[in-house]
């Protein structure tokens, strides 16, 4: 199906826009808390983060922030300038990991993504990434999930290293939607987690939330449609590519709107 036959029973499709990390891979356990805790390490700092602690640590977006945000319930002795400073250094040292991680490491797409892909990219699809994470560890992780180069899928790479403000802000989205040349009545987000949900929502966009082990007890109020996956699980044996989520609907969730977003509860400075 073309991007001009979907647009003849439903509005006009012409873009999708994608969270990174826990909607396109599954990369919060396998790739970000073992570097946050090798990071801990290499800086001599008596930390560890389990999966529970984790968990919670993922309601504040941003890995510096999350760092920051731990600092301050548990470096109480430090001045704020030392705190920045302290997050600042791990924060580094966590990239330097997660590089490391991912060429001995490669992603996997989750299950559904690749069937999507696929489907959007036959339709003539415009496709974007808006995510928290910086744009070089999105480049290096997806071209090793795809197993080519990122560029030969998608349009537009906005990490937050490249806006002012970071999510729950929309700041990621608008700018994806200016460089693939899209407005959101013609868009539709897909994210993982509450705090994706309000930045897109913020943005003006429908959104789709396919959440995961991680966000699946978060308030998802105001998408569009809540998933726990965009396909099957896939086993070494039987890769499952095709996704339970078509364009088809996509284009009618489109046709439905966006309601107004509720207040999120994130700070909006």
């Amino acid at each position: 199906m073309t991007a001009s036959e979907l647009s003849a029973d439903y509005p006009p499709l012409r873009g999708l826009l994608f969270d990174f990390d826990g909607t396109l891979v599954d990369s919060e356990l396998e790739l970000h808390l073992p570097a946050f805790n090798q990071a801990f390490s290499d800086t001599a700092l008596p930390w560890r983060w389990g999966i529970p602690l984790y968990t919670r640590l993922l309601e504040v977006p941003g890995g510096r922030e999350r760092i920051r945000a731990y600092a301050d319930q548990h470096c109480p002795q430090m001045s704020v300038a030392q705190r920045d400073a302290l997050a600042g250094q791990v924060h580094a040292a966590k990239n330097i990991r997660v590089q490391q991680r991912l060429t001995e490491r490669p992603l996997r797409l989750r299950p559904g993504i690749a069937g999507l892909l696929g489907e959007a990219g036959r339709a003539g699809l415009r496709l974007g990434i808006a995510s928290t994470a910086s744009f070089s560890t999105i480049e290096s992780a997806m071209n090793g999930a795809l197993g080519r180069s990122v560029w030969e899928v998608f349009d537009a790479i906005i990490g937050s290293d490249q806006v002012a403000r970071g999510k729950p802000q929309p700041d990621v989205y608008l700018r994806a939607l200016t460089e693939l040349g899209l407005s959101t009545v013609e868009t539709v987000a897909i994210e993982d987690s509450q705090v994706g949900l309000a930045a897109a929502r913020a943005a003006g966009l429908v959104t789709v939330v396919a959440h995961n082990a991680l966000t699946c007890d978060q308030n998802f109020e105001g998408a569009a449609l809540v998933l726990e996956s965009l396909g099957p699980p896939s086993t070494p044996t039987q890769p499952r590519e095709s996704s339970t989520l078509d364009l088809e609907h996509l284009a009618a969730l489109l046709r439905q709107g966006v309601s107004p977003a509720p207040a999120s509860g994130f700070p909006t400075t």
